[in-house]
C-alpha cells in the first residue's frame, strides 16, 4: 500500500490563522460595540410642520411690519418665544443670530432659514420654529421644550434605543449561530466518525472534509487512513487468529489423546501426572485466549431465543457438582425475580460460570446466586463471603491475566475468567461490575437489559 502522503498547508489556508482573525475581530465588535449603540442611539430631530396653536400665537405678532422688522436675535417676542435669527432682505447686515444658538446650531439654523414653509424641530432642550417671511425677510423662533414634549421625546428615545437594541442582539446572535455551525458541524462530524470507526468501518463518512485545505481537512484525511490500516490489521488478526487456532489445538489433541492411551501405563508415575496436568492447564489457557479474541474481534454473534434465568443457574449448579460433589453445601440459589428473557444462554452461562468458578477457587466459604429486576435492567448476581477486595482493586479484575488481590486465597486460574466473562456481557448488551457487599465477600454483578 502507498504511504499516504502529507499535503503541505499553506499560510492563507491555516485554520489557527482564520481562528485568531476571527477572535481579534470578536474582541473588536465587542469593543466597539459600546460606542456604536451610543451613537446609533442618538435621536435624530424630526421636522415636521408648525403645529396649529403655535401658528395661532405667533401669526398675529409677525402681522406687522414695524414690529418685525424690530424683532432683534435674543428678543422676547411673547411668553418664551424668543427670536433666534433674522435674514433682512436689504441692507448691510442680512443676516443676524443669536450668539448662544449660533454656537450650537449654526448648520440646523442656516438650513431652517432656507424652507418654504413654517417649520418646527426639537433641540436638545429647545424647539426651533421658522421660517416666518414677511416681504422678503425671515425670522426663526425658538422657546423651551414643555413638560410633555420633553416626555413625548425621551419615550421616543427608549423606543428606539430597544428597537435598535434587540436588532442589535439579534444580528449579533444570527452571527453567533452561524459561526457554531461552521465551528461544530466539522466536529459533530468527525465524532460521528470516530465512532463508526470503533464500529470496525473502514469508510466513515466525513463528507467532504477530507477535501478541506487546512487543519481540519489533515485531520479528516489522518481519521480515514487510520480507519482503513485498523481494518487491515483487524483482517490480520482474525486471519492469524484462525492459523493459530488451528496451530495450537491440533499437536494439543493429539498430545491429549497420546496421554490418555498411556494412562494406564502411567498411573503411577508422578512425573507422568505433573504432564498431564499442565497439559490441560495449557489447554485451558488457550481455549479463553481464543475465546477472548474472538469476543474482541467481533467473532461471536449472539443467538438469541427465550432463556429460564432460573433453570439454566440451576443446571449450572449441577453440572459443577457433578464434577466437583465436595461443592454441594457452598452453592446456593437465592430466591428473586427470576424471568425469562430473550438473549444467548451460552453466553450467559460463560459468564456465571467464570464468575461462579472464580468465587468457588479463591474462597472456602458459600457462593450465592441471585436475581433482582431494577428499572429496565436485570441483574444476576454471584456473591462470595470471603474477605473481599481491596477498593482500589476492584477495576482490575476485569484486567486480562490479572491474578487477585494476595490476600484472597489463590489455588487457581489464569486471570483471563473475569476479563473473558466482561466482554461476553458486553456482546449481551449488558455489563459486569465488581463491589464489595455491604455484609461482605465480594459481589459480582451482570447486568442484562429486559428489551
Amino acid at each position: 500500500m502507498k504511504p499516504h502522503r502529507k499535503r503541505p498547508i499553506r499560510w492563507y489556508q491555516s485554520l489557527t490563522l482564520r481562528l485568531l482573525l476571527l477572535f481579534w475581530a470578536l474582541l473588536f465588535l465587542t469593543a466597539s460595540s459600546g460606542y456604536l449603540l451610543a451613537v446609533w442611539n442618538k435621536v435624530t430631530p424630526e421636522v415636521k410642520p408648525i403645529a396649529e396653536p403655535i401658528r395661532r400665537t405667533l401669526a398675529p405678532l409677525l402681522e406687522n411690519e414695524l414690529t418685525y422688522l424690530s424683532l432683534q436675535p435674543g428678543r422676547l417676542l411673547t411668553g418664551d418665544y424668543r427670536v433666534a435669527a433674522r435674514v433682512l432682505a436689504q441692507g448691510q447686515q442680512k443676516l443676524m443670530m443669536d450668539e448662544f444658538l449660533s454656537q450650537r446650531y449654526r448648520q440646523t439654523m442656516l438650513r431652517f432659514l432656507n424652507y418654504d414653509e413654517p417649520m418646527q424641530m426639537p433641540l436638545e432642550d429647545r424647539l426651533l420654529i421658522g421660517p416666518f417671511e414677511f416681504k422678503g425677510n425671515k425670522l426663526l423662533i425658538t422657546r423651551p421644550l414643555k413638560a410633555s414634549e420633553w416626555t413625548d421625546r425621551e419615550e421616543a428615545e427608549q423606543e428606539l434605543m430597544r428597537a435598535r437594541s434587540w436588532t442589535l442582539v439579534g444580528g449579533s446572535l444570527a452571527i453567533a449561530i452561524l459561526l457554531g455551525i461552521w465551528l461544530i458541524r466539522p466536529i459533530k462530524r468527525m465524532i460521528r466518525a470516530t465512532r463508526e470507526v470503533a464500529q470496525g468501518s473502514a469508510e466513515p463518512e466525513l463528507g467532504q472534509l477530507p477535501r478541506r485545505k487546512d487543519e481540519v481537512g489533515e485531520l479528516a484525511r489522518a481519521l480515514a487512513q487510520t480507519a482503513r490500516d485498523l481494518a487491515i490489521s483487524r483482517d490480520a488478526q482474525r486471519r492469524l487468529l484462525s492459523d493459530v487456532s488451528h496451530e495450537l489445538r491440533s499437536p494439543m489433541a493429539r498430545m491429549q489423546v497420546a496421554l490418555d492411551l498411556s494412562e494406564d501405563e502411567h498411573q503411577e508415575d508422578a512425573h507422568w501426572q505433573q504432564l498431564r496436568r499442565d497439559s490441560e492447564r495449557l489447554n485451558q489457557i488457550i481455549e479463553r485466549i481464543l475465546s477472548l479474541s474472538k469476543l474482541e474481534n467481533g467473532l461471536i454473534s449472539l443467538n438469541t431465543h427465550t432463556v429460564d434465568l432460573r433453570k439454566l443457574v440451576q443446571r449450572l449448579a449441577d453440572d459443577t457438582l457433578y464434577s466437583h460433589p465436595e461443592y454441594k453445601d457452598r452453592l446456593v440459589i437465592r430466591e428473586g425475580d427470576w424471568r425469562e428473557l430473550e438473549s444467548d444462554d451460552e453466553l450467559i452461562r460463560l459468564v456465571l460460570e467464570n464468575i461462579m468458578r472464580n468465587a468457588l477457587h479463591y474462597t472456602d466459604k458459600a457462593v450465592e446466586f441471585g436475581c433482582e429486576k431494577h428499572g429496565k435492567w436485570l441483574q444476576l448476581y454471584v456473591r462470595d463471603h470471603g474477605p473481599g477486595v481491596d477498593e482500589e482493586t476492584i477495576e482490575k479484575l476485569f484486567e486480562p491475566f490479572y491474578r487477585g488481590d494476595p490476600s484472597r486465597k489463590h489455588q487457581a486460574g489464569v486471570g483471563l475468567g473475569l476479563a473473558l466473562s466482561q466482554r461476553s456481557a458486553l456482546v449481551l448488551g449488558g455489563q459486569l461490575r465488581a463491589r464489595n457487599h455491604p455484609q461482605g465477600g465480594l459481589e459480582v454483578i451482570l447486568d442484562l437489559p429486559l428489551d
